[in-house]
């Protein structure tokens, strides 16, 4: 009965913790679902065992007859519990009731152990069958998801399909195992106990029937309203979540415009709206607890009254032990539909995660290239595009190409020019099959390129992209992406031809040095020309170049375009370029403009024709008149000799040796040390101690939270009091009347009980819940906000990429919900029940107590095995998985290109999933806890009734103190059960929040706001003395060594050389992203003579305008990009236009369908490069900066725009007497700079005006020549 009544609370706390693990799916509402038709298959719930196999049925069929027969244990238990029970209370008890028990004890021992079996088999069977078969679904999905077509992809989010692959295949795994398992047990309990409850005495079972509706009610309200609020708080984090992966995948770009505090900003915005949502759910949690806690205190009272009115009216079918059993199976049938209910929810969102995520597996993408299709013999390489008209599926009013018509004959290399966004790259893509055209046909040697086999086709071009992606992994295995199974041979061949080879050489492990994702460290040079060698080595029929040089220095470019002209010979070539000079040897040149052809032939006819390609030619700088013969003689015998030099210097080495360098281990027990000491820090302090201050703001309402938890806790017992006084009644030898007049006032005060502890819940879920949603909001909130204080040497560790800080913000802090808030409540109910329930045992009997307590090491001993289980392994497969998630899908284009989607498949499967031996590990230490759990009762039950029965043989106990302390402790256990059950989550939360504390407690080593803000007007004067540097990641690497020169205010310097010389690396240093190593007082860079060291990074910041090689746009509109130039002040739209205009960007703004207010997308993935890195133009010039930093400023823009913008840049550069650092490649873009810097090896060579250092004919002029031959 006390054990009924116990797991009231608890299956309130069951609808509730469905609801919470349910929160973690995502809103579906988000997909285009009328594009893919999914709403026509619909998901029932047997669907989702579609991935099971033999085993799996097999066990599932063996844990569904086990939950049944556990289900039936209890109502056979009311037959043992009516014998006892009536032999306690019968006149000649103390002999009455040892006879009994004699017989009983084997019947208890018997159901125990019966349970204690199946109980172990029910959970062990569903738990394991769910684990194997959630692996085999989630390996699938991500299988699936790279199978699917670019179109697809497009309109997906990063968070959206990693959510698919983690949260929403665990609620799937829920519903097909624990879950099913304990509804099957609870439901056949329900059917069971009324079934008893109607054959013992069915008036009584009547009465007690009368609550069971109000009991549904509560449950549904608590079902419905969880459900409802969950799904709209998880909405709001999901928002804040996607913010948050923004932010930290373009943390150079927030650091640059200061734009912490309006991020932090708007990922708090979204985290209110949720605080808001908890809010609203734990109330709901508190009422729905309360009101189920108040049906059954009032049923057991009325049932109680009823039972003892029979027998005063002389009913002879009604005993004390009748009563007693037919309350109990009421109650507990009650209890078990009530438990039936929330599962409901389970199922429902497993068959709504099932209907989007097998949607996914089983959908067939328009383009697959798992379809097997034609496969060319003797393949040439043919291209046409006849009539072809297209439009993105993300902008279907807007055509991309229009009516579009080119021939590409085998061996020939035809160049795509024009404006950006005029179609250029779209060609590459659907040559690629990335997307099918809207009409016309694209033909591949005369067959459509939707008969061809996708595979074959694609392994028959190289790719390389304007933005070039490279993937975690060493440098080598990198450059085999385009060939899989590539020899160290055909690598350094590949790199040669690319000119990598020699920068290769000289990092730390040359081929085997490891690459951070997305090739963070490298300069865009070289990630480049290892891009080129990947599309190389695969020795490809078809080349496709989209702007394939643009981040190359003009000695590279000029090397790498030379491999590249030589491996046009017999291949088919497409390139797609801004810079004219680099087309001028095409067999075909096609101008193109608005997705149509405006003019074709070769260079000289089309500067015959003196139409568009003419006039853009007229635009571009033209080489000098000397002999492009000549020069090129000169330069070829300078490259040549400096090549020859340094393959000498490298072949003293082992290129493919894996050396143990001091740098790596100087990395690793830095960050061992810095992690040990932060894990100590939160070690020392205890997590559950310091999570409650957290939460100090909200101290009153916590405290008053936990008073009244304290006060539900007691309740209980006081329950047990009442409860146990009926027992007392059975037994007295008073009239009629007074037995009546007692139970009367028994049961009124249990129905008060019952009330108070219905208001006490509803406080309790109110003030828990606000101060719980607050912590977390708070939590979450500071975590961010640390995340934005860490210096960039600290994101540039692979443990810090941008997917585990997401995966920390959006889990990790979640954790501190077992810790705090309600769950706390929870802790502190336990507590003050245990301890009352404590109380009242040894006061009634010291001897049935010990006896009791005797079960309590069993079932915490269980707990601590699962504990220690769970210890090792948190966590770590869905962060390690996630990563390689977000590492593919952000780069899709690429995985497609080079078919690395297998290669993707295999290394999730290996780092997504936990080896089988350890699910059966987890699924049996569940399965012995739950067994454990199951049969204590009986056991105790028996142990308790036996001794109690011989104590009163003896004469040593009462009857009354016997029920008096059964009761109590039976309470008790239940309790003890609830805090075992909670201990894993805890273990689990105390270790994710030690890691978000020692994140929090990392004392950054660049603190933004740390320095002065000098009052002096900053006059725009750089020094740079002795200045040497390596990479915190790269100890081992020298970038910059004894780098000295002075910019004056005012002036324009430009920086050129090599990639990877350390010019965008100085670029850095004068931001404060990095400090350049100390070498004594004179070392390092000064502003108006001040060691940079000594000022504020961000006022540093504050003074300078940046334009970095690859733009980061954030997702938000083209007004709010251009305005996060000035995040110190409300930018007028006024400005914002004249600064796009500046940019050369209002023109195409102005064609948008939304204009200004148009949305960029995912890193701007609306837009073209052009156009993206004309937004950023724009909002580097919004700012009016004293310092304009430009770094390949102009690199993606077609010539007009270019012109155009260089002439505003120029512009810019001249304007308020502004100080300019521009890094470029392109040689003649930096002619009108008043100094230039030529940097080789991270040093300077040699430095003065352009036309100086040209009489002086050294670095800079061999430099110049070899551009000048290359234009």
């Amino acid at each position: 009965m006390v054990g009924a009544v116990s797991q009231s609370t608890e299956s309130g706390r069951a609808a509730q913790r469905s609801s919470n693990e349910l929160s973690s799916g995502d809103d579906f509402s988000s997909y285009d679902h009328s594009l893919f038709d999914n709403d026509k298959k619909k998901i029932t719930y047997f669907s989702l065992f579609r991935y099971s196999d033999t085993a799996d049925i097999i066990m599932l069929v063996v844990g569904v007859i086990c939950s049944c027969v556990v289900g039936i244990t209890f109502p056979l238990n009311l037959l043992i519990i009516n014998r006892v029970i009536n032999g306690f209370v019968a006149l000649d008890a103390q002999t009455k009731a040892l006879e009994t028990m004699n017989e009983m004890i084997k019947w208890y021992v018997l159901l125990g152990s019966l349970t204690l079996l199946l109980a172990f088999l029910q959970m062990f069977c569903f738990s394991l069958s769910a684990k194997r078969q959630g692996r085999r679904i989630r390996l699938k999905l991500f299988q699936q998801i790279l199978r699917q077509d670019i179109g697809w992809f497009d309109q997906q989010t990063m968070g959206d399909l990693i959510t698919k692959l983690t949260s929403q295949v665990d609620q799937i795994e829920t519903g097909i195992g624990d879950r099913l398992g304990r509804f099957l047990q609870n439901l056949v309990m329900f059917i069971s106990c009324f079934v008893s409850a109607f054959n013992n005495q069915w008036k009584l079972a009547l009465v007690g029937l009368s609550t069971t509706p109000v009991i549904v009610i509560a449950f549904t309200i608590l079902g419905l309203g969880l459900s409802r609020y969950s799904t709209k708080e998880d909405k709001e984090y999901s928002l804040a979540n996607s913010i948050a992966s923004e932010v930290l995948v373009s943390i150079r770009t927030v650091f640059a415009f200061i734009g912490q505090e309006k991020e932090a900003a708007r990922y708090n915005a979204n985290l209110g709206a949720a605080a808001k949502v908890s809010l609203k759910k734990n109330l709901v949690l508190g009422f729905g607890v309360g009101l189920i806690s108040f049906s059954i205190f009032s049923s057991s009272g009325l049932t109680f009254w009823y039972g003892i009115k029979l027998i005063t009216e002389g009913d002879t079918s009604v005993q004390g032990g009748t009563i007693v059993s037919v309350v109990l199976a009421f109650l507990v049938g009650s209890i078990a539909l009530g438990l039936v209910l929330p599962e409901f929810a389970f199922f429902t969102r497993a068959a709504s995660a099932a209907k989007s995520t097998f949607w996914i597996i089983e959908r067939i993408p328009p383009i697959d290239k798992d379809q097997p299709g034609e496969i060319i013999e003797n393949f040439k390489g043919r291209i046409e595009f006849k009539n072809v008209t297209f439009r993105y599926p993300t902008r279907p009013t807007m055509t991309t190409l229009n009516n579009l018509s080119i021939k590409v004959r085998p061996g020939q290399t035809v160049a795509i020019v024009g404006p950006s966004g005029s179609g250029k790259s779209t060609t590459i893509q659907l040559i690629q099959r990335f997307y099918n055209a809207e009409s016309g046909e694209i033909l591949i040697d005369g067959k459509d390129i939707r008969t061809l086999d996708l595979v074959w086709l694609r392994k028959q071009i190289g790719v390389v992209q304007q933005e070039p992606t490279l993937f975690s992994g060493t440098v080598a295995e990198n450059i085999a992406f385009g060939l899989p199974g590539a020899t160290e041979q055909e690598i350094e061949a590949a790199a040669k031809m690319a000119d990598a080879h020699d920068f290769i050489l000289k990092l730390p492990q040359a081929y085997q040095t490891s690459i951070v994702e997305g090739g963070g460290g490298m300069s865009g040079g070289q990630k480049q020309r290892i891009a080129i060698a990947r599309a190389l080595i695969r020795n490809p029929k078809i080349l496709l170049l989209d702007e394939a040089t643009s981040a190359l220095d003009t000695r590279s470019e000029r090397a790498v375009q030379m491999a590249l002209d030589r491996a046009r010979t017999g291949r088919t070539v497409i390139m797609v370029a801004h810079r004219l000079t680099t087309v001028r040897d095409a067999n075909k040149i096609v101008v193109m403009d608005r997705g149509q052809v405006m003019e074709i032939g070769n260079h000289d006819q089309l500067v015959a024709l003196n139409g568009i390609y003419a006039h853009m030619l007229s635009t571009q700088d033209k080489p000098d008149s000397e002999s492009d013969t000549e020069r090129e003689s000169d330069e070829e015998g300078n490259i040549d000799q400096s090549l020859g030099m340094s393959k000498e210097e490298m072949r003293k080495r082992n290129v493919w040796m894996r050396s143990k360098r001091y740098s790596e281990v100087e990395s690793v027990l830095e960050t061992l040390s810095e992690t040990s000491s932060s894990i100590k820090t939160s070690k020392e302090k205890n997590v559950l101690l310091r999570a409650v201050k957290l939460n100090r703001p909200e101290f009153p309402f916590l405290f008053a939270g936990l008073f009244f938890s304290l006060l539900s806790g007691l309740s209980q017992p006081g329950f047990s009091i009442l409860y146990s006084q009926m027992f007392g009644i059975f037994s007295m030898n008073n009239t009629a009347q007074e037995k009546l007049n007692e139970t009367s006032f028994y049961s009124g005060m249990m129905a008060l009980l019952g009330f108070l502890q219905f208001v006490v819940q509803v406080l309790s879920g109110g003030a828990l819940g606000y101060a719980g949603s607050r912590l977390i909001k708070r939590a979450r909130s500071l975590l961010f906000s640390a995340l934005l204080r860490q210096e960039i040497g600290w994101f540039d560790r692979v443990e810090n990429s941008p997917g585990i800080l997401t995966a920390r913000l959006a889990t990790e802090v979640s954790c501190l919900e077992t810790v705090t808030g309600v769950q706390l409540g929870t802790l502190m109910e336990a507590i003050s029940l245990i301890t009352a329930s404590l109380v009242i045992g040894f006061v009634n009997s010291w001897a049935l107590s010990l006896v009791n307590l005797c079960f309590a090491p069993i079932l915490v001993i269980s707990s601590a095995l699962q504990m220690n289980h769970l210890k090792a392994s948190i966590g770590r497969h869905e962060v390690a998985g996630s990563q390689v998630v977000q590492e593919a899908l952000s780069a899709e284009k690429t995985v497609t290109s080079f078919g690395l989607e297998s290669h993707f498949y295999e290394k999730f499967r290996k780092r997504s999933a936990p080896a089988p031996s350890a699910r059966y590990k987890e699924a049996l230490m569940f399965a012995v806890v739950h067994s454990i759990a199951s049969s204590l009762l009986y056991y105790q039950a028996g142990s308790t009734f036996y001794v109690g029965a011989v104590l009163l043989s003896k004469g040593q106990l009462t009857t009354l103190a016997i029920f008096r302390s059964f009761a109590a402790f039976n309470f008790g256990s239940q309790a003890l059960g609830r805090v075992a059950s909670l201990a894993p989550g805890f273990k689990k939360a105390s270790h994710d929040v030690r890691l978000v504390f020692a994140t929090m407690d990392r004392k950054t080593k660049s603190d933004v706001n740390a320095g002065d803000f000098p009052d002096e007007p900053f006059d725009g004067r750089i020094e740079f003395r002795n200045v040497y540097f390596r990479y915190p990641t790269r100890p081992n690497t020298r970038i910059l060594r004894r780098f000295s020169h002075t910019v004056e205010a005012g002036q324009s310097v430009a920086l050129v050389g090599q990639s990877g010389c350390g010019k965008s690396t100085l670029l850095q240093l004068v931001q404060r992203l990095y400090d350049a190593s100390n070498h004594g007082p004179d070392s390092g860079i000064f502003m108006n003579g001040r060691d940079v060291r000594t000022l504020a990074p961000n006022w540093i910041r504050k003074q300078i305008g940046i334009v970095s090689q690859e733009p980061n746009l954030f997702d938000l509109t083209i007004r709010e990009n251009i305005a996060y130039g000035d995040n110190s002040r409300e930018v007028s739209m006024e400005e914002i236009i004249a600064a796009a205009k500046k940019a050369n960007a209002h023109s195409f703004i102005e064609t948008l369908p939304e204009g200004y207010e148009t949305n960029v997308g995912q890193g701007g993935s609306q837009l073209s490069g052009g156009q993206k890195q004309r937004v950023a133009i724009a909002r580097a010039i919004i700012r009016e900066p004293r310092i304009l930093l430009l770094d390949e400023a102009t690199s993606a823009l077609d010539n007009e725009s270019e012109r155009v913008v260089q002439a505003a840049l120029d512009a810019a550069m001249a304007g308020g007497n502004r100080t300019s650092l521009v890094v470029a490649h392109r040689l003649t873009t930096v002619e009108n700079c008043d100094m230039i810097v030529v940097l080789q090896e991270g040093q300077k060579v040699e430095s003065g005006p352009p036309s100086a250092l040209m009489k002086a004919r050294g670095v800079f002029y061999t430099l110049h020549n070899v551009d000048a031959a290359v234009n």
